[in-house]
Parts: structure tokens; sequence; C-alpha cells
């Protein structure tokens, strides 16, 4: 079976990142990413790509895994390239984002530009799933973009009610759809 892992991230971000797949193979380590649970197997084949984009890096990784002794052709695609991928696995890299914009808010700091890219980014891939939501989809999309647009004018109270509102909203839905 080959899964495939999709991720833009920062040069810092990039080198925490490959310091854990390291540490993955080597010490068989736990990963707090549930689709990296095969470095700690034997796995065929390991594929690394990493490109230049215009906020940082794109990282490609595909495992490739042998079940059973018998090679399982096929391939999972994961949050970040969308309703093809793990809506549970989105749902989970959006948290961590939400938290660390939430984070940099209530220390009166702005959230910087790759964290707001990769909101961004999670926000477009989850509102292409059906039946997730979908009648509040355009609500959801308007908030996010005024917490955005609060991020990129530099507006600390702006930023703060967007947020707010933003987690009610979040509140909301998930209490309808779970």
């Amino acid at each position: 079976m080959e899964h495939k892992i999709k991720k833009s991230m920062s040069r810092e971000e990039l080198g925490q990142y490959l310091h854990t797949l390291a540490d993955a193979v080597q010490n068989a380590a736990e990963m707090d990413d549930q689709r990296l649970a095969l470095l700690q197997t034997a796995f065929e084949k390991l594929e690394l790509k990493c490109k230049r984009e215009t906020n940082g890096f794109g990282l490609t990784l595909k495992l490739k895994v042998e079940l059973g002794g018998t090679p399982v052709k096929g391939k999972t695609r994961v949050a970040s390239v969308g309703p093809s991928g793990s809506y549970k696995a989105l749902k989970k890299e959006m948290q961590t984002t939400f938290k660390q914009i939430g984070a940099k808010i209530t220390t009166n700091q702005i959230p910087n530009a790759p964290l707001i890219h990769t909101f961004q980014k999670e926000i477009r891939a989850m509102v292409r799933y059906p039946d997730r939501g979908e009648p509040h989809y355009e609500a959801f999309e308007a908030a996010c973009r005024r917490l955005v647009r609060a991020c990129q004018g530099n507006q600390m109270d702006e930023m703060r009610q967007a947020f707010e509102a933003l987690k009610r909203m979040k509140k909301d839905c998930h209490a309808r759809y779970k």
C-alpha cells in the first residue's frame, strides 16, 4: 500500500519535520501523526521530495508498505490534498492551526503569513467535503475571510472578534455534525 502525504511549511517547520522523521526511522519513535506510524514498522520504500514554494517549502512524502509479505497497490491521499483525503486528518490539522492562531492572538501577536496561508489552504480543502455542514460553508468562509483580513491588516481588536466568532461557529457546527 502506498501512502502519500503533502504539506507546505516554513524552513524551520521543514527542519523539525525531517528530524521527527529521522527519529521515527532510527528509533521506531512514536509519532504524533497517525499516518507516519508506518515508519515504526518495516516499510519497503520511502520517497521524500522538497520543493521551494512562494512561502516556504512543499514536502511530498511517499511510503510504500508490504502487508503480509504481498505488496498492495493503491494510494491513500491525506487531508491536505482535498476531498479524496481523510476528513478526520484534515480536521486534526485544522485544529492545530486554529489553536496556533488563537495562541498568537491571546499573546497580542499577529499570526505570521505562513500560518495564515496554511489556515486558508485548510479551509479551502474542508469546504469541498459534502455532507459535513454544507449549508454553513458560505458563512464559515466569510468568517474565515474576516479573520484573515484582520490578520493581514494588523487589526488586533478585529482579529480577536473574528477569532471568537469563528470559535462559536465551530462549536455550533461540531455539535450538529459530529
